[in-house]
C-alpha cells in the first residue's frame, strides 16, 4: 500500500492539468497556484523516496496492462536523482512564472499545459516498462509544441512549434522501433511470465540478454534508442529544433532546458547503459563521439549568436553533449560516466533556470528587447540580476568554485582517463576546447548585456524587479555556488562502484586554463563590437556559422522542398488515381443497377417473358457449349 503512494508523484501534476484550467477560467488571478502545490506534493514524495532508497536498493510495483507488458514504477537511486531534479526545478520556474505570466490572459492554459507536461516528464522518469515510458515521452513532445506555439499569434512561435514536434517525431519514430527488435528478439528468448520491455528486467540481464540475441541486433536496438535520444535532446544532426524554440515563454525555454524534455534523452540512454554496454562496442562508441562533437560545435555557432536566448540555447545544446559524452565514456570508463553525465545534467539544470530566468527578468523591463547588441549598462541599472546572472555564466564557464567547475571537469577529466586506456584522444580534445568556446559565447553575452553604456533606449529605463520575485533565483544561485559539496556523495548514491579518475595535474588545470582564455576573447570580442570596428559579415567563415553550417537550409529547401515533397506528391498522386479508381468503379455499379432497376416494373406478364427469354438463352449456351 505504501508503494502506490509514489504513483503520485507524477498524478499529482497530472490532476493539476485539467484543475488549473477550471480555476483560471473563474479566478484567473488564482492561476499557477494549485499547480505549484501539486508539484511541491511530488517533491515530497520524492524525497521521501530518496530516504527509502539510502537503506534499500530500488522501489518497484507494476500491474499487468495487456498481453505480457507490465506497466508501473521503478525507483532506483538513477531514477530518484533524476526525479527530484524534475520535480524541484519545474517547481522553481513555475513559481518565477506566476510573476513572468502574471499579465497573460491566458496564463490558466499555460499553468494547466506546464503541468501536464511536468506530470509526463516525472511519469518518464518513474515508468518501470518502456512502453509506459513511450507513451510518457510522446507527451512530452506534445507539450513542448503545444508551450513553444502558446504564444501562436506570433509567426514565428507557430513555426517553431512545428519544426520542433516533426524534428523530435523522427527520433520517436527511431525510438518505438527499436522497442520492436528488441521486443521481437526477446519474446522468444524470455522465461514466461516476464514483460520483455522491462526497465528492471532489461538492465538487471543486459548480459544474458546480449548473448541470447546477439550483440549486434542489441548494438541495432540500443543505437536505435540512441536516435531517440539524439532527436529529444538536441544533439547533432537533429539539433536544428532547439534554438527556434526560443519563440515561446521565456518560462517554457527554461522548463524544456533545465527540468524536463531535452534531458529526457539523456536520462533515456543513463537509464538504458547496461544494454548499451554489453552490446557491440561501437554502440557506446557512437554516444561519446555525437555527444563530444554536438558540445563543440554548438559552442561554435553560440558565438555569433546575438539573440541573448538563442545563446543560451546553443549553450544548452553543447552542455547536452557534455552529458551524452560522459555516458558515452562509460564503454571504456564503467557505470562511472554515467555518474559524471547525471551530475552534470543535475548542476546544468541549476544554473541554465537560473540563466533563462535572468533573462527573463531583462525581457520583461527591456519589453522583449532580445538583441544582446541593443543593451548594454545593465549593471548599474539591475544589479541584482546581473550579479545572480554573472553567477550562472561562472558556472556555466566552470569557473572555480562552482559547481559546473567539478561537474564538467570530471566528464573532461574522464575523458582523459578514457583516452588513457583506449588511445582514443578524439572525444577528450573535442571537449577540452570546447571549453573556450563555452567561456566565450557566455562572456561575450555578459559583457555585451551588462558592461558599458545603454545602447537603446529601452536599456536606459531599465530596473530590477521586487527581490521577492528574484527568489527562485536566489536558490539556484547559492546552489550553483555550493553543489560542488555533494560531487563525491552524489556519485557514491548512484552507484557504489564509481572511480573518481585524478589526471596529471597539468591536464586537470587545463579546463580552468581554457575558460579564462575563452573570457579574454569574449572581453576583446566585446571591445572590438563596442568600438564600432569593421563588421566581419562579409568573411566566409563567419557566413557559413552564421547560417549554422546550413542545416537548416539543407533540411528545409533540399531535403524537405525537393525530396519529401515530390516523393509526397508522387505517392499522393498514386493514392489518388487509387480513389478515383475505387470510386469510378462504384460509379459503375450504381448505374448497373439504376438500370437493372428500371426492369422491376410490377407487370406479371413481363416478367414471365423475361424468364421464357432468360431460359431461352441459357439453353442456347448450354447447346453451343455442348454440356448436354
Amino acid at each position: 500500500m505504501v508503494t502506490i503512494l509514489y504513483y503520485f508523484i507524477f498524478l499529482l501534476p497530472l490532476i493539476a492539468f485539467p484543475m488549473e484550467y477550471v480555476i483560471g477560467r473563474y479566478k484567473i488571478k488564482y492561476s499557477g497556484i494549485f499547480s505549484s502545490l501539486m508539484i511541491l506534493g511530488s517533491l515530497v514524495l520524492v524525497i521521501l523516496a530518496y530516504l527509502y532508497l539510502l537503506n534499500h536498493s530500488y522501489i518497484y510495483s507494476h500491474y499487468t496492462w495487456f498481453y505480457n507488458i507490465n506497466v508501473g514504477i521503478y525507483i532506483s537511486h538513477l531514477t530518484v536523482i533524476m526525479a527530484m531534479m524534475v520535480a524541484f526545478m519545474s517547481l522553481m520556474i513555475n513559481l518565477f512564472a506566476m510573476f513572468y505570466m502574471k499579465k497573460d490572459p491566458r496564463k490558466n492554459i499555460y499553468f494547466s499545459e506546464t503541468s501536464l507536461f511536468i506530470g509526463a516528464m516525472l511519469g518518464l522518469v518513474v515508468s518501470s516498462n518502456l512502453v509506459l515510458f513511450f507513451l510518457f515521452w510522446e507527451i512530452v513532445g506534445l507539450c513542448s509544441y503545444l508551450l513553444i506555439g502558446f504564444w501562436f499569434f506570433k509567426p514565428n512561435a507557430a513555426a517553431a512549434a512545428k519544426k520542433a514536434f516533426i524534428v523530435t517525431r523522427i527520433g520517436d519514430l527511431l525510438f518505438i522501433i527499436g522497442m520492436g527488435v528488441l521486443y521481437t528478439k526477446l519474446i522468444s528468448v524470455i522465461p514466461s511470465g516476464i514483460s520483455p520491455l522491462s526497465i528492471p528486467y532489461l538492465i538487471d540481464n543486459a548480459k544474458s540478454i546480449s548473448v541470447a540475441i546477439g550483440p549486434n541486433v542489441l548494438a541495432l536496438a540500443t543505437i536505435l534508442f540512441l536516435g531517440g535520444a539524439v532527436a529529444k535532446s538536441a544533439q547533432f544532426p537533429l539539433h536544428v529544433w532547439l534554438p527556434d524554440s526560443m519563440e515561446g515563454p521565456t518560462t517554457v525555454s527554461a522548463l524544456i532546458h533545465a527540468a524536463t524534455m531535452v534531458t529526457a534523452g539523456v536520462y533515456l540512454v543513463a537509464r538504458l547503459f547496461p544494454l548499451f554496454y554489453y552490446a557491440s562496442s561501437y554502440s557506446l562508441y557512437a554516444v561519446v563521439i555525437i555527444g563530444a562533437f554536438t558540445a563543440f560545435y554548438a559552442g561554435i555557432l553560440g558565438i555569433v549568436v546575438n539573440d541573448i536566448k538563442r545563446v543560451l540555447a546553443y549553450s544548452t545544446i553543447s552542455q547536452l553533449g557534455y552529458m551524452m559524452a560522459a555516458i558515452g565514456l562509460g564503454g571504456v570508463i564503467g557505470y562511472s560516466g554515467v555518474a559524471f553525465g547525471m551530475y552534470h545534467l543535475v548542476v546544468h539544470a541549476v544554473f541554465k533556470a537560473l540563466l533563462f530566468m535572468a533573462a527573463a527578468v531583462i525581457l520583461m523591463t527591456l519589453m522583449e528587447l532580445r538583441n544582446i547588441k541593443d543593451m548594454g549598462g545593465l549593471f548599474r541599472r539591475m544589479p541584482a540580476t546581473a550579479i545572480l546572472m554573472l553567477i550562472g555564466a561562472l558556472t556555466l564557464a566552470a569557473i572555480p568554485p562552482t559547481a559546473g567547475y567539478f561537474s564538467k571537469g570530471q566528464i573532461i577529466s574522464g575523458a582523459y582517463e578514457y583516452f588513457v586506456n583506449s588511445g582514443n584522444i578524439i572525444p577528450w580534445l573535442l571537449l577540452v576546447f570546447g571549453e573556450i568556446l563555452t567561456a566565450t559565447y557566455t562572456f561575450r553575452m555578459y559583457f555585451l548585456v551588462f558592461l558599458g553604456k545603454p545602447r537603446s533606449k529601452l536599456a536606459e529605463k531599465a530596473r530590477d524587479p521586487k527581490l521577492i520575485y528574484l527568489s527562485p533565483l536566489i536558490v539556484l544561485a547559492f546552489l550553483s555556488l555550493t553543489l560542488g559539496i555533494i560531487q563525491k556523495p552524489f556519485y557514491k548514491f548512484i552507484d557504489a562502484s564509481v572511480s573518481v579518475y585524478t589526471p596529471p595535474l597539468a591536464i586537470e588545470i587545463l579546463p580552468v586554463l581554457f575558460s579564462l582564455i575563452g573570457i579574454g576573447i569574449a572581453y576583446a570580442i566585446y571591445r572590438y563590437n563596442i568600438n564600432g570596428h569593421t563588421s566581419i559579415s562579409k568573411n566566409p567563415l563567419y557566413r557559413v556559422i552564421k547560417n549554422k553550417f546550413y542545416f537548416d537550409w539543407l533540411y528545409t529547401e533540399i531535403i524537405a522542398e525537393r525530396i519529401i515533397l515530390p516523393i509526397s506528391y508522387i505517392f499522393g498522386a498514386g493514392e489518388r488515381e487509387i480513389d478515383n479508381g475505387v470510386d469510378a468503379t462504384g460509379r459503375d455499379i450504381s448505374d448497373l443497377g439504376s438500370g437493372l432497376r428500371k426492369i422491376e416494373t410490377g407487370n406479371i406478364p413481363f416478367y414471365v417473358a423475361f424468364l421464357i427469354i432468360g431460359m431461352v438463352v441459357i439453353f442456347a449456351i448450354i447447346e453451343l457449349i455442348g454440356v448436354i
